[in-house]
């Protein structure tokens, strides 16, 4: 499931946004001049300093949500009580 369409992960879309910052320009092939940007999280935990189009930086920042996406399940797992670890089960 893709992390937004996850509600695990409400808090955490709310907590991590993707920065840009305008870092540079760069000459397209008809004499233009573009934008190119950094990126980071706004939680702090994830940045690429490379100079991209904005756009491009949207694919690091999906992977970098979804590894956010894998800690949370993974903390949920650990934390729920599986059927063996009922407390009135033990010997």
């Amino acid at each position: 499931m893709h992390y937004t369409e996850d509600p695990l992960m409400d808090a955490a879309r709310h907590e991590h946004r993707l920065l840009l910052e305008r870092v540079g320009t760069t000459t397209t092939l008809f004499g233009g001049e573009t934008s190119l940007f950094a990126a980071a999280c706004s939680a702090g935990d994830w940045m690429d300093p490379t100079q991209y189009h904005d756009y491009a930086h949207h694919e690091g920042f999906d992977q970098h949500m979804h590894d956010v996406q894998q800690k949370i399940h993974a903390g949920t797992e650990d934390a729920a009580p599986g059927e063996d670890d009922r407390p009135d089960q033990e010997a």
